[in-house]
């Protein structure tokens, strides 16, 4: 006998709950899985069904990586659920009328394009390398460098068989792109520069691709051993755009590069198809060269008398750490990276009194000693570019 819309609503405290059928696709340990749940909502009758659908209908979300303990790394997605309200109204009172306890909402399940099946495709498939260096001790201005240089990498893809130049993956280091003065390594010696810290996210970046086995186009190490970058003979100095950092995509698919700041660690994390792995050994440290003494350079920036360190005592050496890697197919290849390293003093900046400004003269322009016109300021010559980074 059916019901009469009063006695449906009169029962409605107890009609059936709806029942949602969740569902979540995993790019997990190199394939692709779904997982199925349920969900229950109470129901206070007929007319509440539609509220329901709109607070559980959704936008597919791409997939994202994360780590679980008992899962390792794993890429998540989470589909769009659309469901028909006729329909969904029509198994409500189906339930209702047959005396059931619940009803299915007849749910549609949308993937996203950036989802598993879009990694998949790609060859962006597990954790294929991963690097972390600490810059605990540096200023706030090389901290937010290093985290805005490291944010513009997040997220990129190197596809299979493309040379990866750092240079043109972060593009303009200036104060209009939003970068700070911070100190950085120029020559023979360490000073104020727009972009310093930028060394920390290649070095990290550098490590990254060096433990996942790609081929290293170009690199070179800094002018002497930065305590930041333990341990030693695996960093790599940009000093954009004449010094870059260049690898290759040499495996199946493309790269996925996710970054990460969190306290004072920078990490970086490749994902694609695993079909190597390397070992490298620990550096080997020969000719070594003991620092030089302490130097103290005087500066009107401090009060007078008051010390400020800029540089760190570091020993010359060379270094050379050599690496295996080992590809699925049985091939081994072994290389070897060397650096060389001077030795390197601590410096101190010291603050002094301000020197009396020279008395001016009424003829800023004089005559030289053959009766010439000498120029009121000197000519300049652009420097050449150094050779190291910060």
């Amino acid at each position: 006998m059916a019901l009469s819309a009063l006695a449906l609503f009169g029962s409605a405290l107890a009609g059936p709950r709806a029942v949602l059928v969740v569902k979540e696709w995993a790019l997990e340990k190199g394939e692709i899985k779904e997982y199925i749940g349920t969900k229950s909502y109470p129901v206070g009758g007929v007319g509440l069904v539609e509220p329901l659908i709109k607070e559980l209908s959704r936008q597919p979300a791409p997939a994202r990586w994360g780590y679980f303990r008992d899962r390792g790394w794993v890429a998540i997605e989470r589909p769009g659920y659309s469901i028909n309200l006729d329909l969904a109204k029509a198994a409500y009172m189906n339930a209702l009328a047959s005396g059931k306890s619940q009803f299915v909402l007849p749910t549609v399940y949308t993937a996203s394009d950036r989802g598993v099946a879009y990694f998949y495709g790609i060859g962006v498939r597990e954790l294929i390398s991963e690097a972390t260096t600490t810059f605990f001790g540096s200023t706030p201005e090389r901290i937010f460098n290093l985290t805005l240089a490291s944010s513009k990498l997040n997220g990129i893809f190197i596809p299979q068989g493309q040379v990866f130049s750092f240079a043109k993956a972060v593009g303009e280091i200036s104060e209009q792109a939003g970068y700070k003065d911070a100190f950085v390594i120029v020559g023979d010696k360490t000073e104020k520069g727009v972009g310093g810290g930028l060394c920390q996210v290649s070095t990290t970046m550098f490590r990254a691709a060096y433990f996942a086995g790609l081929p290293i186009l170009e690199r070179k190490p800094h002018s002497y051993q930065v305590g930041y970058y333990r341990p030693t003979g695996l960093d790599a100095a940009v000093f954009l755009p004449w010094q870059d950092l260049k690898f290759k995509n040499d495996t199946p698919g493309h790269i996925l590069v996710l970054t990460r700041v969190r306290g004072h660690s920078l990490t970086f994390r490749f994902f694609g198809t695993k079909d190597r792995s390397a070992n490298w050994t620990s550096p080997v440290i020969t000719n070594r060269i003991p620092a030089p003494p302490t130097r103290y350079i005087p500066t009107t920036d401090l009060p007078p008398g008051k010390q400020k360190q800029i540089d760190f005592r570091a020993d010359g050496a060379n270094v050379t750490v050599v690496r295996t890697v080992k590809f699925a197919d049985g091939r081994v290849k072994s290389d070897t990276l060397a650096s060389k390293y001077k030795p390197w003093a601590e410096v101190y900046l010291v603050g002094e009194e301000p020197k009396p400004e020279p008395p001016t003269t009424a003829n800023p322009q004089e005559a030289g000693p053959s009766g010439s016109t000498a120029p009121s300021t000197p000519g300049e010559q652009a420097p050449a570019p150094p050779a190291t980074g910060d």
